[in-house]
């Protein structure tokens, strides 16, 4: 019910605006949605509760929550429709609070057409799997936007901030995750936003993942989660995410061991990964695949900074020689770090790899891009910039057009942008097209300004432009709330 309607009926319960609503509305034309406006607070509102608010809710309707801690955990009962979503917006200071329980924050489970917006989930904990969110089944057209997520954790076990499972043999499609904030989350062997199983057709797009002691953002295959032939993420874009301080080291189900990844495909196939900052992460970005015989496939890493991974900043491959493929991924025009163990590294089992116009800025005595494993066959390697490293060899494979120079970054570690008098300006060659039709290296840069400037693209993420940073970016992401 709008408010402006509210004055008119002062004395009717929600429920009884509602069948006024409903009768009126059959008098309109066909077709027309009246949507309402659900006020859950405190005290004043229609209900005291978000759960009771999302329950009473139809397509087109909003439930907007008021300023306050709400003790509860929320299920989606109904879908909207293709042009009246249900939404759940949180107001500043609506917190969705697990204190005292277990389970979900958010389920939405084999429900169509959710947006969620603006909320604050904390403090799922529990001896199970909690998780912030949890999307299942065949979900589609759900958006997730501008949410803030942290201490959601198990003591022993795992859990997640975010989780799409795409577990239905009718795939989870249109999905979008913008603007939210993931942080200081307990995951054991899990991830704080995984999208994992049957899904094709996603957005993964200007989130701020920190803090968290496992894979901060992970699209995941053949792990039985979805059936066979489609039991794999795809057909996606991981964009303008910053992840940062991402850490298994004191994670108590790996014993020390630093292997959690900022950005990681395990299995999934035709994804896009670019404009990101990863900074301070066991590992920056992987691309591989967990299961022997099956191959992460398709994937393009571009426009990228990537920096102090602590096993390197780009890893490919199987981990082992008993895990599966990584093939046809290609790695340009990303400017990476110093590496604590270098900067590239293709493990087992990759086929396919294309790494050219990267600006490779190593530690003293570390490798620019190396073969770790094994198994590893065409890998093409084109007019990168190698510096750091006190080695006039960019490593394990040939590069005809390498350039061993100073790429002169404003300041390296805070600022990967380049100066003006950087030998990376104008110095990349062109990568063509991909089979879309769309240009190989990306149309934009990390800070989302145009690619193709000047008489040809720079090497590394960041193009120059004499006027300063283009903050223009191709995608507008909504600032987060203060929360």
């Amino acid at each position: 019910m709008s408010r402006l309607m509210r004055p008119v009926i002062p004395t009717m319960d929600f429920f009884q605006r509602c069948r006024l609503a409903a009768f009126f509305g059959a008098l309109v034309l066909p077709g027309i949605v009246s949507a309402r406006e659900i006020i859950v607070a405190p005290s004043g509102g229609d209900f005291a509760a978000v759960a009771a608010g999302v329950n009473a809710a139809q397509p087109g309707d909003t439930v907007t929550v008021r300023a306050g801690i709400y003790n509860e955990a929320v299920s989606f009962g109904r879908s909207g429709s293709a042009a009246a979503y249900i939404t759940l917006h949180g107001e500043p200071g609506a917190i969705l609070d697990g204190t005292g329980g277990s389970g979900q924050g958010i389920t939405i489970n084999n429900r169509n057409y959710i947006r969620v917006v603006g909320m604050t989930v904390r403090n799922f904990m529990g001896s199970g799997t909690p998780m912030g969110i949890s999307v299942e089944g065949s979900s589609s057209f759900i958006e997730l936007r501008n949410i803030l997520i942290h201490n959601i954790e198990s003591p022993n076990g795992n859990a997640h901030g975010i989780a799409f499972y795409g577990s239905a043999a009718t795939p989870m499609t249109n999905i979008v995750v913008e603007g939210n904030e993931i942080r200081n989350c307990r995951l054991g062997q899990s991830e704080a936003l995984v999208l994992n199983g049957n899904i094709d057709g996603f957005t993964v797009a200007g989130n701020t993942v920190h803090d968290n002691d496992n894979i901060g953002i992970d699209f995941i295959g053949f792990e039985g989660t979805g059936p066979l032939g489609q039991d794999q993420a795809r057909n996606g874009v991981c964009v303008d995410n910053v992840v940062y301080n991402i850490s298994s080291a004191t994670n108590p189900t790996y014993g020390g061991d630093r292997s959690a990844d900022g950005i990681y495909v395990d299995g999934g196939r035709d994804i896009v990964i670019e404009r990101n900052k990863v900074d301070n992460c066991d590992i920056g970005i992987e691309v591989a695949s967990e299961h022997l015989g099956k191959a992460t496939s398709n994937i393009t890493v571009r426009n990228n900074f990537i920096s102090r991974g602590y096993q390197g900043n780009i890893l490919m491959g199987g981990y082992d020689a008993a895990r599966g493929n990584a093939h046809n991924v290609i790695v340009v025009n990303n400017t990476t770090y110093q590496g604590t163990n270098g900067e590239i590294e293709l493990q087992y089992n990759c086929d396919g790899i294309t790494i050219k116009n990267n600006i490779l800025y190593a530690r003293t005595g570390q490798s620019y891009i190396s073969n770790g494993g094994g198994n590893n066959t065409n890998v093409v390697v084109d007019n990168n910039v190698y510096f750091g490293a006190s080695s006039t060899s960019p490593g394990s494979y040939p590069d005809a057009r390498a350039r061993f120079v100073n790429p002169l970054l404003v300041t390296p570690l805070t600022d990967l942008h380049l100066q003006a008098v950087s030998p990376a300006i104008d110095a990349g060659i062109n990568l063509g097209n991909d089979a879309q039709g769309q240009p190989l290296s990306g149309a934009w840069d990390v800070d989302g300004g145009p690619r193709f400037r000047g008489s040809a693209i720079d090497i590394g993420a960041h193009e120059f432009a004499s006027g300063g940073l283009d903050t223009n970016r191709p995608a507008p992401v909504a600032d987060l709330r203060t929360r």
